[in-house]
């Protein structure tokens, strides 16, 4: 899912009294977002936009008056609103930016891949734009263009996670488990503390019946996360699949005692 972050609001250097009372407002309603206050937000960036001179900036309230009306589920405002806002700041590309994840999270790909294209026109290597140009590409089977937008990520910033766990899963997805495995790897030396890196090696060697290699990315996970139930779901997955059940109704046990009963766990009694 898309996640939509408040924008920030730039102050102007010199002000006249009526951009004064703009930004004002437009300070009043940004506290009003942070705080969870969305009725009073909305009231706040309203009025500011009615104050707003024809030279103010306006982008940035916009944009929270547009994450309002998202936080209330009124997606056609929120889109009405950026619409508009790109109209009175038609250089600014955060805002077509922002109206194309909010497209995609309302499954419109082909409306925000042409937002993500205008950006990337004007900022070819925009992560945001790329990473999600990318996801569309992959679900229009287009895994070459997905690739080749990942990797424009990674050349300009090695050290984008996301955009490095999203490649090695399109492997997995395509069946080149060697290198979905080798960026795996790589992720795992930088960041051994992230549950899901262990997960996805975890499920390449099930697929491939590894369940010995499979279970010990698992162990390995175990000792460098904090404990995770979907960790140990997979363990005794994996010791099912071992023909050790009576170590699988343990750990399910201990899992089960923490107050889970996911559906998962009720099909793997199942098995024993």
């Amino acid at each position: 899912m898309v996640r939509f972050a408040i924008f920030t609001i730039f102050m102007l250097m010199t002000l006249t009294a009526g951009a004064q009372k703009y930004e004002e407002l437009a300070k009043a309603g940004t506290v009003h977002l942070e705080n969870g206050e969305t009725d009073k937000a909305i009231e706040k960036y309203t009025a500011a936009l009615e104050r707003a001179g024809d030279d103010a900036s306006t982008e940035f309230v916009y944009a929270n008056l547009a994450l309002a009306y998202m936080k209330k589920g009124d997606a056609k405002r929120a889109e009405e609103l950026l619409t508009k806002g790109i109209a009175r700041n038609p250089e600014s590309t955060k805002m077509v930016l922002f109206r194309g994840n909010l497209y995609l999270e309302q499954g419109m790909a082909k409306k925000a891949k042409a937002d993500y294209n205008a950006v990337l026109s004007k900022e070819p290597f925009n992560e945001e734009a790329l990473y999600y140009r990318a996801y569309i590409h992959s679900l229009e089977k287009k895994n070459d263009k997905a690739e080749e937008d990942y990797y424009k990520i990674l050349s300009a910033n090695p050290s984008n996670d996301k955009a490095y766990y999203a490649l090695a899963l399109l492997y997995y997805n395509e069946k080149n488990y060697s290198q979905a495995t080798l960026l795996l790897n790589n992720l795992i030396e930088r960041s051994p503390q992230v549950a899901d890196y262990y997960l996805a090696c975890s499920n390449i060697e099930k697929t491939n019946k590894r369940y010995e290699l499979a279970l010990a990315y698992i162990e390995q996970g175990m000792a460098s996360c904090e404990e995770s139930e979907a960790l140990l779901t997979e363990k005794a997955e994996l010791l099912i699949a071992l023909g050790e059940k009576e170590e699988a109704r343990r750990v399910l046990d201990s899992i089960v005692r923490k107050g889970s009963y996911s559906q998962r766990v009720i099909s793997l009694y199942k098995k024993l």
